[in-house]
């Protein structure tokens, strides 16, 4: 497998601090079969775009995964958490009004890994 880009801290809110745990998988590249999400790589056309995105969607919002699967929403991480543990909350992209999100990133892996198993 291979790593994928994280954004640059000039990108990210001031104290903003990726959890430790994403960090080591985004510099590994080793990282737990969780299709239908995948990581955003940030210098990729799709990390650029989904970065654009969260600018409008009000919220500051930092976006880290997205899921494949007919939902299309992303997972990103709360970018006014200075913790070092932020919480995930969705971009969704779509107007069916859902809202969800995550206490943090390894709630949300949990998630992801279970979706998964089922898929």
């Amino acid at each position: 497998m291979s790593n994928f880009q994280l954004y640059r801290a000039e990108q990210l809110p001031s104290g903003f601090a990726y959890p430790a745990g994403f960090r080591r998988i985004a510099e590994s590249g080793s990282y737990p079969p969780i299709a239908p999400w995948w990581f955003v790589d940030a210098a990729s056309e799709a990390g650029k775009l989904f970065f654009s995105i969260r600018e409008y969607d009000g919220r500051n919002l930092i976006p880290f995964a997205k899921v494949d699967d007919g939902r299309g929403d992303i997972a990103c991480f709360d970018g006014d958490d200075r913790s070092g543990n932020p919480g995930v909350s969705m971009l969704i992209l779509d107007e069916s009004g859902r809202s969800y999100s995550f206490r943090d990133f390894d709630e949300w892996m949990n998630a992801a890994l279970k979706d998964a198993s089922v898929a």
